[in-house]
């Protein structure tokens, strides 16, 4: 079975679509209608479970100039409906656990109304008893320092606007 579980028991179904195994985090989403590689690149998802709510994700493919740094930084994407296979195998090749068929209109709804949640999207490998256990000893995101894990060295300076 693969899944999203969240930090309340609530597991939305999904299928795996790119790297196996688990990947925990804060379970969060996005309205993008479009820029889903810059979104898992995006330091601001560092540690998080990205949810999008657009419904196919992965139609226009991927680019290397399109990404907002040098590495991903999402732990998960999950997606109602993956496109494409430039996407996929871009996932994949950067261990990016994803899951598609995911019911994402009412994982938004649950997110909105709740706040975003410490979670676990699982690709392989691990059931859902073993996932609680091993979320619940997840350390939260709330007051953790990030900066470093997102920061580059050595220190690069962007140019001034023209």
């Amino acid at each position: 079975m693969t899944y999203l579980l969240l930090e309340d028991g609530t597991v939305f179904a999904g299928e795996p679509v790119a790297a196996g195994g688990h990947s925990f985090g804060e379970a969060v989403f996005t309205t993008s209608m479009s820029g889903y590689q810059e979104t898992v690149t995006d330091p601001s998802y560092v540690g998080q479970i990205v949810c999008f709510s657009a419904p196919m994700i992965g139609n226009y493919g991927v680019a290397d100039e399109r990404s907002e740094s040098g590495r991903t930084h999402a732990r998960a994407v999950l997606m109602r409906e993956a496109r494409g296979p430039e996407w996929l195998d871009w996932l994949r090749e950067h261990g990016i656990v994803a899951l598609t068929g995911i019911d994402t209109r009412s994982l938004v709804l649950h997110l909105r109304d709740a706040g975003s949640a410490p979670a676990i999207a699982v690709a392989s490998g691990l059931d859902a008893e073993e996932a609680i256990e091993r979320a619940a000893e997840q350390p939260p995101m709330l007051g953790r320092a990030l900066v470093e894990d997102v920061s580059t060295t050595p220190i690069r300076t962007c140019p001034s606007p023209a």
